[in-house]
């Protein structure tokens, strides 16, 4: 019984403080954010703050008024703060964005891609696999693969692309389903 008078009296009090205050506080919101609908939103959220707390009641008038504006102010921060985070793109923006994502079905697709090709590497030898590391792999010219390999550019280039027609020719057979 006793939780309960405190409740009566508690929303008495936060009844009263709205009803000093709320017109004020409002005033000072509107002034602050750009239309009347989110000073009346960060209205509520100041009002619940005051709520919550609970020695608000023993300040003077004064104080409250201090209090509650201090709590708006910080309100109106916070709500910058956030709309500063939050950026926001017009709609033939994010359609734009969106359009160049994969959709999940592409991205299976892909890693089914991936996944053979990885496959198809495998059966090469080590040679060829080495081969295609340092030309895709490290981004390395043939004139470079031939240094580090010894060998005439032009022997390079062949085996380069005497491999890819290998890789080729298996990653067809995987697609297909025929084990080579």
């Amino acid at each position: 019984m006793q939780q309960l008078n405190t409740d009566a009296e508690q929303n008495g009090v936060d009844t009263t403080l709205y009803t000093r205050f709320s017109v004020n506080i409002l005033a000072y919101l509107c002034q602050q954010v750009a239309s009347q609908q989110d000073a009346e939103d960060l209205l509520v959220e100041v009002f619940m703050a005051a709520h919550n707390q609970l020695s608000l009641s023993t300040l003077s008038e004064e104080r409250q008024l201090a209090w509650l504006r201090r709590v708006a102010r910080n309100k109106v921060i916070d709500r910058y703060r956030h709309a500063a985070r939050l950026v926001l793109l017009p709609l033939e923006h994010v359609i734009e964005t969106e359009d160049g994502a994969l959709s999940p079905e592409q991205r299976a697709v892909q890693q089914e891609n991936y996944r053979r090709l990885y496959s198809a590497l495998e059966r090469l030898s080590p040679a060829q696999q080495q081969l295609i590391h340092l030309r895709y792999g490290n981004g390395l010219r043939l004139v470079a693969i031939a240094d580090m390999l010894e060998k005439p550019e032009g022997s390079v280039r062949k085996m380069l692309a005497r491999t890819l027609r290998q890789l080729r020719a298996i990653y067809e057979k995987t697609e297909r389903g025929i084990q080579p």
